[in-house]
């Protein structure tokens, strides 16, 4: 079973962590996405979901009917907690996951750190930010109007903020070819390069091991005492000390996940 690629308009830009600095980002699809892509691939009549609970913990099991053998076959997942309605918001995000397992909105996993600058060098802001019970925060909303997904992967995203308009995040991870008439520039081997290329491979483990998007994983990173390292730091300005150390995070981390 094949399902196809969320749309711009299918994804929610939430945001994850704001300072002073700027703001992270993260990908979502909601329910009334998977049951919209469920009734338009399989048929209405075709799927069915089921709730059950697990040590207490609530969890959610996706049945698609073969077309084949007309037999069910089930996927399933758990769920979180939700910081305003618990119940329905433990349901709705087991069944999410559920249909992740099924490989709807796979590619959402493969995001990059979606981190937004207060303002740009030239001193615009992206957002306004202010501070709340001891805490930025601000009630800008952010949208994604594009973006482009090439072998499950996200290839190109653009994200504008509502209210302004502005396009305030861009990426491609398309090469850009140079012009003919450039001289190719000898690259000198930066010794960081393979372990940005282990890191974020241990990133994308960790994220699919727990269900989560690499940019939750690398907020979470961004909180460990053990790496030093800023929010919204790209791998690739990590130093390779910081490097090194968000390695052995990373593996520690995926070995006690082994062992829960």
């Amino acid at each position: 079973m094949i399902f196809r690629d969320l749309t711009a308009n299918e994804i929610d830009a939430r945001i994850g962590t704001v300072n002073e600095k700027g703001l992270t980002l993260l990908l979502y699809k909601d329910a009334r996405c998977d049951m919209a892509i469920l009734d338009e691939t399989v048929g209405a009549e075709r799927w069915q979901r089921e709730h059950y609970e697990v040590k207490g913990n609530l969890y959610c099991r996706v049945g698609i009917k073969c077309e084949t053998t007309s037999d069910w076959v089930w996927k399933s997942d758990c769920g979180t907690e939700s910081y305003t309605e618990k119940q329905k918001g433990e349901s709705s995000d087991s069944f999410k996951r559920a249909c992740v397992n099924w490989g709807i909105g796979r590619e959402l996993y493969t995001a990059p750190l979606i981190y937004i600058p207060a303002a740009n060098n030239d001193g615009t802001p992206n957002y306004k930010a202010f501070e709340k019970n001891g805490k930025m925060t601000t009630y800008d909303k952010f949208k994604v109007t594009k973006m482009t997904v090439e072998n499950k992967r996200i290839a190109e995203l653009v994200i504008i903020n509502t209210k302004s308009k502005k396009c305030v995040f861009s990426y491609s991870d398309k090469p850009v070819s140079n012009s003919a008439s450039e001289p190719t520039k000898p690259q000198r081997t930066d010794p960081r390069n393979n372990m940005i290329v282990e890191v974020d491979k241990l990133v994308s483990e960790f994220a699919q091991m727990r269900g989560k998007t690499k940019a939750e994983v690398m907020s979470s990173l961004y909180a460990s005492q053990n790496v030093y390292v800023n929010p919204g730091t790209d791998l690739s300005d990590f130093t390779l000390d910081q490097l090194q150390k968000a390695g052995s995070v990373l593996t520690k981390w995926i070995r006690k996940a082994n062992e829960s």
